[in-house]
């Protein structure tokens, strides 16, 4: 959606990654077992590190989902016989090691730039040693599971995560991020029972999927997405790029994308030899960048920020109302958004020239929550809109904005507010990051929340830019305000 000024509301883009967690890549499809990899050998620790590597270099944090059967060390699977082809006899001991443990621990301690999603228990779903597609919803048979089933499904996962210390207990949370196996779930969402009410209990708000592959339960695959129970669905497809092809990206360009989250698998992200990888990470790096450069998208920081965007281009209006200023009609965001938490900064684009910078900028009157450089562009992020009309007033120039997050990371700031000479931050902050701040130098710092640590700080006079970094305990991210007392 863009004006007549190089101001845009963008796209917002984003790669899902299926079937990570599986400890051997591959596939047993045809002795009746689960679909994992496509790629026949022990899969280890290196071959998480592809997602951390392009993540760091392109600043988003990928969504990876997981399927955690081979992950099972104390071999709860047993209790849980339609997750597992061997059922009630279920043992998982030639898979238990120390690598393992090392992944999870990778894994968490890169949350930056690693998303833990889920995925599955076993990928499908068995009775007596005899699979049906797929583990969420029978494709077979175009019906439901049970809902007992699903919820048992959901325990085991939550028992396997125990095992890594993923609890409540320990200041975890439950993923927050869903892909249906096989791209099956049931989808019901004026029922009493679907797959999305179970999972929403958990805390579970954000899915993407292929709509088209369960029809018969009429998704909204016109309208590229819907709401179930309070989680939010989005359509997906896949662009060339099977579930099996190694080293592989997508080969549409993205102005053929009719979805705006991108499937891929474990596979695409892997080479055949580790002196190869460098050049699979390039190539979706590459790829990535392509995106951040195009007129109409942007890469999504997150993937709660890219389903904020997304509800945003659905309802949301803009347009210029003379230079300098855009008018933000949100007043069609429907309730049910704000009743389950699903909205979050606004990202508007804006082509600058050499040596250009966004120099000044409000949204009725009060501060952007965020912006940064990328590409040529800027991208102004404002805090969530309630349901009006906003108006954004801008300047740019040859001098940087003064007062603001400049956010090149991949954590959300929700929003920034001044008040005399106390300055106030609220951002969701993920894994272990720096939070690069225009301000005076502060005399105190403090942080609401205790599991959002403060390692260090320091303040750079020429730019005057503080920066703080700050360390998230939850594997799914941590919330607090940080308050500086200029």
């Amino acid at each position: 959606m863009k004006t007549n000024d190089n101001i845009t509301l963008p796209k917002p883009f984003a790669v899902a990654v299926d079937d990570l967690g599986w400890m051997n890549g591959g596939s047993l499809a045809e002795s009746g077992g689960p679909w994992r990899i496509g790629f026949k050998r022990k899969m280890e620790l290196s071959d998480y590190h592809p997602f951390v590597e392009v993540g760091k270099a392109v600043g988003v944090r990928i969504q990876t989902l997981f399927t955690l059967a081979e992950m099972d060390r104390l071999n709860v699977l047993k209790n849980y016989p339609t997750a597992t082809q061997a059922g009630k006899n279920w043992d998982n001991s030639s898979n238990v090691s120390f690598e393992q443990l090392k992944i999870i621990d990778y894994v968490k301690d890169n949350s930056a730039y690693m998303e833990f999603g889920l995925h599955g228990v076993g990928h499908e779903h068995w009775e007596n040693g005899k699979r049906t597609r797929a583990e969420w919803y029978d494709m077979e048979n175009d019906k439901p599971w049970s809902e007992k089933d699903t919820l048992d499904h959901i325990k085991a996962y939550k028992e396997i995560l125990a095992q890594y210390g993923l609890t409540k207990e320990n200041g975890h949370s439950f993923p927050e991020s869903f892909v249906p196996c096989s791209w099956a779930m049931y989808w019901n969402p004026d029922g009493d029972y679907s797959t999305a009410k179970a999972l929403r209990k958990e805390g579970v708000k954000f899915a993407n999927t292929w709509f088209e592959t369960f029809e018969e339960l009429n998704p909204p695959v016109k309208f590229g997405g819907g709401i179930d129970h309070g989680m939010l669905v989005v359509n997906r497809y896949n662009y060339g790029n099977e579930w099996y092809m190694v080293s592989s990206t997508p080969k549409k360009k993205p102005k053929e994308f009719k979805t705006n989250v991108i499937e891929s698998h474990w596979a695409n992200w892997l080479a055949t030899d580790e002196f190869l990888q460098p050049e699979t990470n390039r190539k979706w790096i590459d790829f990535y960048k392509g995106i951040q450069k195009s007129e109409t998208h942007y890469l999504a920081k997150n993937t709660e920020q890219f389903s904020s965007q997304w509800l945003y281009m659905k309802f949301a209006k803009i347009k210029s109302s003379g230079k300098g200023k855009l008018i933000i009609d949100n007043r069609k965001m429907p309730d049910e958004v704000y009743e389950n938490d699903l909205l979050g900064a606004l990202v508007i684009k804006i082509k600058l020239k050499e040596n250009e910078h966004l120099s000044e900028a409000s949204i009725n009157g009060e501060s952007i929550s965020a912006y940064f450089e990328d590409a040529g562009c800027g991208f102004i992020y404002l805090s969530r809109l309630q349901k009006k009309n906003y108006e954004l007033k801008y300047k740019t120039g040859k001098k940087m904005i003064s007062e603001t997050v400049y956010n090149d990371g991949t954590y959300n700031v929700y929003r920034f507010s001044k008040n005399g000479n106390e300055v106030k931050i609220d951002l969701k902050m993920y894994g272990t990051q720096e939070v690069k701040v225009y301000s005076r130098k502060p005399k105190r710092i403090s942080i609401s929340n205790k599991n959002l640590k403060l390692l260090s700080k320091k303040y750079d006079e020429p730019l005057g830019l503080l920066r703080l970094k700050l360390k998230a305990n939850d594997f799914q991210g941590e919330r607090g305000i940080i308050k500086l007392n200029l």
